[in-house]
């Protein structure tokens, strides 16, 4: 089977439904049908904690829960649950049947806001358009602090701290609506709600979520930077080969025309996708041999049943006992890429990444790091190098709150099961928050220095 490693986020559509409220014999079913599902499909699910402790916690989620809830305040109480397992790749979905009207409405807040360690901050773009202050911390919106809110999404999403901040700030708008935040957004700059400015202008979920998500829009751009540097923006790894490979010949040959002789590959908006365009996109850059390392799939009828599902019935892994480990991707063998010679890059290779490198573009990363095929620039990836994939959904019967949940991990480029930890740039660069009002970016800043 092909080594595919899903995008964290998922936008789907479907029938839309009523909203109407869950009785708790209804929540508790659920919660407990995720929980058999997750326990008989996922490789490690209690790596993060014992599964005494998952069980007690879930037992106090389930508790809290009233007479009745409702779908929004019932699929805030999943990612709780999901976070417990510490598999980002394991979330409820974006795209929820439940709320696919309210997702094309104007409801959604329309900026990516800045964050750092100790507070959210005003973006250009909003201070243009309101008449602020670049950079000035913002407290609440709508009454809701965002320290508090910032605090909750720490413990309702999985993965590496700086991945979880990342994703809070780049979800953000979504969350809001979660948490039942509509426009007008009154947004407050002081504890006492003086100054403040009101943003009436809202937009759709896309629409918001494209402005921190830009592949949403356009998976992949080019140019050439200061007549000295190809750019490639990568943004996901879920596109076809075809796709692809047409967005990267068009790249080179503007590469070549250009004769620029360092490459910069930006993997900060990348959060996934498909291994398989990870080895296109190499096969323009080097010769040199890699392997993406052991994997190993834990055997359940749930994910059988996913494949099924999907028509994928001659799979391998159909075949195989459920409850039983499969270990595929002999660590030793080694791809060598295909590329003709003259559509070789020639010169440096620079990436960078960033705490929203995730699954497939991490493993890219991974790889490049361990093949030594370039030189990695600015932060952690916001992943280990031990990854779960494979993703597949579970569709909780009453709620139908749809829940992406993962079956393999792979161990990494090295080949061996040995340390767990981010990708680590080669240079180090961090971002701060006043960058966005210079109009700076640090990473390309030192690319563009190293470049002939």
């Amino acid at each position: 089977m092909n080594r595919i490693v899903y995008c964290l986020l998922l936008l789907i559509t479907g029938n839309t439904f009523a909203q109407s409220p869950l009785t708790r014999a209804q929540a508790v079913s659920d919660i407990d049908y995720y929980v058999r599902t997750m326990k008989a499909s996922h490789y490690s699910p209690f790596a993060e904690m014992s599964e005494k402790e998952f069980d007690r916690r879930i037992g106090e989620i389930k508790n809290a829960i009233g007479d009745s809830i409702g779908i929004p305040e019932f699929l805030w109480k999943m990612y709780e649950v999901t976070a417990l397992i510490g598999d980002a790749h394991a979330t409820p979905q974006l795209g929820q049947p439940a709320f696919r009207e309210d997702f094309q409405r104007p409801l959604f807040f329309p900026y990516r806001l800045l964050q750092d360690k100790n507070g959210v901050y005003v973006p250009r773009m909003m201070a243009i358009v309101h008449g602020l202050e670049p950079g000035e911390p913002i407290v609440s919106i709508n009454g809701v602090k965002l320290d508090a809110l910032r605090k909750e999404l720490d413990t309702h999403l999985a993965g590496l701290p700086a991945f979880r901040r990342e994703a809070g700030i780049r979800l953000f708008s979504y969350f809001l609506y979660l948490k039942g935040v509509r426009p007008p957004f009154t947004v407050t700059f002081r504890e006492k709600g003086s100054p403040h400015t009101v943003v009436q202008q809202c937009v759709p979920l896309k629409a918001a979520l494209a402005v921190s998500m830009p592949h949403i829009t356009e998976p992949f751009v080019f140019d050439v930077r200061d007549g000295k540097v190809g750019y490639l923006d990568v943004r996901t790894l879920s596109a076809s080969p075809a796709q692809f490979s047409a967005f990267l010949d068009s790249a080179f040959a503007a590469f070549r025309n250009a004769n620029v002789h360092t490459l910069a590959v930006d993997l900060r908006n990348n959060s996934g996708g498909n291994t398989d365009l990870a080895d296109i996109l190499l096969s323009y850059i080097s010769r040199k041999p890699y392997t993406w390392g052991l994997k190993s799939w834990k055997i359940s009828q749930p994910y059988k049943d996913a494949l099924i599902a999907n028509g994928d019935t001659a799979a391998s892994y159909l075949r195989r006992e459920n409850g039983t480990i499969w270990n595929t991707n002999d660590p030793l063998a080694q791809k060598v890429p295909s590329r003709h010679t003259d559509s070789l890059f020639n010169g440096k290779v620079f990436f960078i990444t960033g705490p929203f490198t995730f699954s497939s573009a991490m493993a890219l990363a991974d790889v490049v790091k361990t093949a030594k095929l370039g030189t990695i620039v600015g932060e952690p990836t916001g992943e280990r190098t031990r990854d779960y994939g494979e993703a597949f959904t579970i569709e909780l019967p009453s709620s139908k709150i749809r829940i992406q949940s993962t079956s393999s991990l792979s161990h990494g480029a090295n080949g061996t099961r040995a340390g767990n930890m981010p990708v680590m740039p080669d240079v180090p660069i961090q971002p701060k928050v006043s960058d966005d009002r210079r109009g700076i970016d640090r990473a390309m800043a030192y690319i563009l220095r190293q470049a002939k």
